[in-house]
Order: C-alpha cells, then structure tokens, then sequence
C-alpha cells in the first residue's frame, strides 16, 4: 500500500472516530433543544441561561471525557513513547481542578441562589462550551487510539486427547 493509500485510511478512520463522538453529543444536545423550546413557548427563554442544567452537563461531560480517554490509554498497547504517565496525571489534575471542581461549584450556587446573577449564568455557559470540546478532543481521542489498535492475533490449537500426555501432579495424586 503506497503512502497515498495509507493517508486516504488514516483520514477515514480520523472522520469515523469523529462521527462517532459527535453522534453521542448529539444525544446530549438533544434536551437541550427541547429545553430551549419549553423556554420558548413560555415566553422565558432568557431565563434558559440561568437553568442548572448547562453546570450538570459540564460535570457529566468532563468526567465522562476523563473517563472515555483513560480506559483507551489503559486498553491501547501501542503506547506512544512522547505520552508519559507523569504528563498525562498533570493533565487529568487540571481537567478537575479547573474544570470539574468549578462546574460543580457553579451549578451549587445556582442552585442554592434564590435568582442566579448573569455572571453565574455565563460561567456556566462557559464552562459547558469548555467541557463539550473537552469531550469532543478527548473522545475522538480515544476513538483514533481505539481505531489504531493493533490487531489481537486470534490463536488456536488443536488436541488429540488420547495422545496427550497427564500432567505429573495428576499421575501423583491419582496413583498413577
């Protein structure tokens, strides 16, 4: 296969892995499209910006993100050498500490605040673009290392049991 050939596959396994994790976003983004239209037959749709539930998706997506790329890391046997575990904990640190610690303490002060204030509202909007994109480069991440995983060889063997020998723990033990 010449290096065209090869190019034209990586590109195709790059957009299968990104059609994969923009279709489960799609499924994220789909109550918020009836949210939105719920806010919008009331007449309340500027209040959407103050509706918890963009800080609850930003926790779900970043701890999903940290999720799906870590058991690929942990499943891939072809290892990038540039990929050190030290870099990699430094990585997931900040992901929570800048990420999931502060989208969950926004979603608690909207929750306990009898009337969010703006800036809770964009902090929250904020943090759940952040965590979308997070989810989109980790996922399609981990489906690219999943996708170039090196193929499992399949083994097979086959036995005449009535040639094979008996181990000699078994020929002890039955007096053999």
């Amino acid at each position: 296969m010449d290096d065209g050939d090869s190019r034209g596959a990586l590109r195709r396994h790059e957009r299968i892995g990104l059609q994969i994790v923009a279709a489960e976003l799609a499924f994220l983004l789909g109550p918020f499209l009836v949210t939105g239209l719920a806010y919008f037959y009331k007449g309340d749709l500027r209040n959407m910006l103050y509706s918890p539930y963009w800080s609850i998706a930003s926790s779900v997506l970043i701890g999903q993100a940290l999720v799906r790329f870590t058991t690929q890391l942990l499943r891939s046997d072809n290892h990038d050498p540039a990929i050190s575990w030290e870099r990699v904990t430094l990585i997931f640190s900040l992901l929570i500490v800048l990420g999931l610690i502060p989208s969950m303490l926004v979603l608690l002060l909207v929750l306990i605040t009898p009337q969010p204030s703006l800036f809770l509202g964009v902090a929250q909007l904020v943090l759940f673009v952040f965590a979308f994109s997070l989810y989109l480069v980790l996922g399609w991440t981990a489906q690219d290392m999943l996708s170039n995983a090196a193929p499992v060889e399949e083994f097979t063997a086959e036995l005449d049991i009535s040639t094979a020998s008996v181990p000699l723990a078994y020929k002890k033990a039955s007096g053999e």
